[in-house]
């Protein structure tokens, strides 16, 4: 299932980077990549290391299943980190509303990254 979803989560950036799947894989082999299943179906993942992660999905799922998948990663992180931290292209204006709607806001930029911080979710 780790391998499924870190494809989708590939294939929902992959217009956005100049990178093969394989050195991708290759670059995320030790973060943990969550699976995002609904109704038996993997539909996405959640890769995270430490405090950090990032969310794509392959079927467009529905808001409450993606809610309460990332609210359970998200507060667990929180819970035991004291925030959690990822990162939106300033080009991805739906992924920053997401991002916002979880209870991230941006503390900084890094090139093209919009940096954002979570230190409590809106969905608890």
């Amino acid at each position: 299932m780790r391998d499924l979803a870190l494809k989708m989560v590939y294939d929902s950036i992959k217009h956005r980077v100049n990178v093969s799947y394989e050195n991708y894989a290759a670059g995320l082999k030790d973060w943990d990549c969550l699976p995002l299943v609904e109704r038996g179906e993997v539909i996405g993942g959640v890769i995270v290391k430490l405090n950090e992660l990032h969310i794509g999905y392959g079927k467009r799922p529905k808001a409450s299943s993606l809610r309460k998948h990332i609210k359970d990663i998200l507060n667990r992180i929180i819970r035991k980190y004291g925030h959690a931290v990822t990162a939106v292209r300033k080009d991805n204006p739906s992924g920053l509303k997401f991002c916002g709607r979880l209870g991230f806001y941006q503390y900084g930029e890094l090139g093209n990254q919009l940096l954002l911080r979570c230190d409590r979710s809106n969905y608890d």
